[in-house]
């Protein structure tokens, strides 16, 4: 399994949305559990900003796995690495730099 190994800005963005199955009853009352044993995988935002030619690479490394085949990744200010998968990325490209932001989903396979 390939590593992603570009740094990103630290300043990302970091989202829970645990799956819950959920049963209400007429009363009012709501019995609530967790969706399975991983329920509670995260998704995080990054914004990479390197020279143009490293851009083309980073692009290629997600074009290449296409959203389907998940990579290693370590967030900023964790200790280990997480496998990701990307299914939505986006770039703007300026004469020297580029900013690529995307969408990193945590999973398990």
């Amino acid at each position: 399994m390939e590593s992603f190994k570009w740094k990103v800005k630290p300043d990302m963005k970091k989202e829970f949305e645990p799956r819950v199955k959920s049963v209400k009853f007429g009363d009012g009352y709501e019995q609530r559990r967790p969706d399975g044993i991983n329920n509670n995988l995260k998704k995080y935002n990054v914004t990479l900003i390197y020279i143009n030619s490293e851009s083309l690479r980073i692009e290629s490394f997600l074009e290449k796995h296409a959203g389907v085949t998940a990579f290693l990744w370590k967030p900023p200010h964790q200790s280990g690495l997480i496998k990701v998968i990307c299914r939505k990325w986006s770039s703007s490209v300026g004469m020297i730099r580029t900013e690529i932001t995307a969408e990193f989903e945590q999973t398990l396979f």
